[in-house]
């Protein structure tokens, strides 16, 4: 009875590996259209808001905005029904650099340059 059993999940198991195997080749493909899409249009906003954070903000919003509006079609309410429209940031700030004096090397650079050293040691050792 065990070995019917058996060879039973055999079966069973190969035909779900297969359709599983089908669907994850759709799927991936699907996944990784979608991620390179949303990776533009986040890139698309950083460069229209010249930060990677403003970029994000906006995305944010505007995909708040569109989820928003898709919910409203799933459930089958008037789309043209007002929403409220997302408000872009128009504050102009200006940018303040701070001058670093000349000579001066971060702990992040004098750490960079010592694992450099230490590897150029390791190599000559």
């Amino acid at each position: 009875m065990a070995e019917f059993f058996s060879f039973i999940w055999m079966i069973v198991s190969f035909c779900i590996g297969v359709l599983w195997s089908i669907v994850w080749f759709v799927l991936s493909d699907l996944l990784s259209t979608v991620a390179w899409i949303g990776i533009f249009i986040w890139l698309g906003f950083a460069l229209r808001y010249r930060s990677f954070t403003h970029g994000s903000l906006a995305l944010g919003r505007y995909g708040r905005y569109a989820l928003a509006w898709l919910w409203r079609w799933i459930r089958k309410k008037p789309v043209d029904s007002p929403l409220p429209m997302p408000m872009p940031e128009t504050k102009i700030v200006r940018e303040y650099r701070h001058r670093v004096p000349v000579g001066h090397a971060s702990l992040s650079e004098q750490m960079n340059v010592l694992l450099i050293l230490l590897i150029i040691v390791m190599a000559n050792a």
